[in-house]
């Protein structure tokens, strides 16, 4: 394993040990539930959308370590995030993990998924999370 693969480990592990936004959000206007039927993983997204931009979203849910990070670090790269940009990131993410062209300098962290296509069962579990938010965003767009 080359340094970059151990970097993206370590920062899937840290956001899957120690998930940021794993919380039921007091307020919000937005809830998805998602589960993936082939492995478990099962997850609520919660959104507070104001003014086309989510001001804050959160997840909670049991999931492996792939569902699990990417939620989380889904939510670190769209909070405060104004509605358009996050459609272009949703598509983006998708883009990568289905090896298809993306911008991989819009997606930070995120790029840690990059092998995943690698994987195909693998997809389900890290798309999952951003599944439960595209759900979201049509019902914004309605």
């Amino acid at each position: 394993m080359n340094n970059v693969q151990q970097l993206y480990q370590k920062i899937i592990l840290e956001h899957a040990n120690h998930p940021n936004g794993f919380e039921v959000l007091e307020s919000y206007t937005h809830q998805v539930e998602l589960r993936n039927v082939e492995c478990g993983d099962s997850f609520q997204v919660f959104a507070l959308v104001e003014e086309r931009q989510i001001k804050k979203i959160s997840f909670v849910g049991e999931g492996c370590i792939i569902s699990k990070a990417s939620a989380s670090m889904m939510i670190d790269s769209i909070q405060g995030t104004q509605i358009e940009n996050v459609q272009k990131q949703v598509e983006n993410f998708q883009n990568m993990i289905l090896n298809k062209p993306f911008d991989e300098n819009s997606l930070g962290d995120l790029v840690a998924f990059k092998s995943l296509n690698h994987f195909p069962t693998r997809v389900r579990c890290g798309m999952l999370p951003w599944h439960a938010l595209i759900q979201i965003l049509e019902e914004i767009n309605e």
